[in-house]
């Protein structure tokens, strides 16, 4: 599962980079396919070569540490953090898929947007202001709700003084 030289015209950051710039909430990396992005719920290949399991490999697995490698070969999958200092955070999952390694990567970006801007109902704003009680942000992948709730969250921190348990 490991290979040594890089042979790809690009880095796993810059990669990322690109993903953030086009305002990407995931990017995928499937081998036989350019890396590929999720905008709007709508996937889109990158303008970079198809990607070889050997690609693959090289990209991701070097920038897992030693305990993640034992995980992931272990178990076959692995959910990992990785960051770009001044650009965003990243939650990796790494998995075999028809005998190769894939991975998709969510863009969490370091900044955290005003409730205001991000077009929600007003009521949601008020729940904000509940002292007591149980919020509940369901939905499909890649709708918001972790950019729904740090906004909340943010909001909550800013203009009350409550005890917040997220789960």
């Amino acid at each position: 599962m490991d290979n040594k030289t890089n042979t790809y015209p690009a880095t796993l950051d810059s990669i990322l980079t690109k993903s953030s710039q086009e305002n990407a909430s995931d990017l995928h990396l499937l081998s036989g396919h350019p890396p590929s992005i999720r905008i709007n719920n709508e996937i889109r290949a990158l303008d970079y070569p198809k990607l070889t399991p050997q690609d693959i490999n090289f990209l991701t697995l070097s920038k897992l540490t030693s305990k993640q490698r034992k995980k992931f070969q272990e178990d076959l999958e692995l959910d990992f953090s990785y960051s770009i200092k001044n650009l965003a955070r990243f939650r990796g999952n790494l998995m075999i898929e028809r005998g190769t390694v894939s991975a998709v990567f969510r863009i969490v970006p370091y900044e955290i947007p005003q409730l205001d801007t991000l077009s929600l109902p007003p009521c949601v704003k008020k729940l904000c202001g509940l002292r007591r009680g149980l919020i509940l942000v369901t939905g499909p992948t890649g709708m918001g709700k972790s950019t729904t709730m740090a906004s909340m969250i943010n909001h909550i921190n800013q203009n009350h003084r409550l005890n917040i348990v997220t789960i």
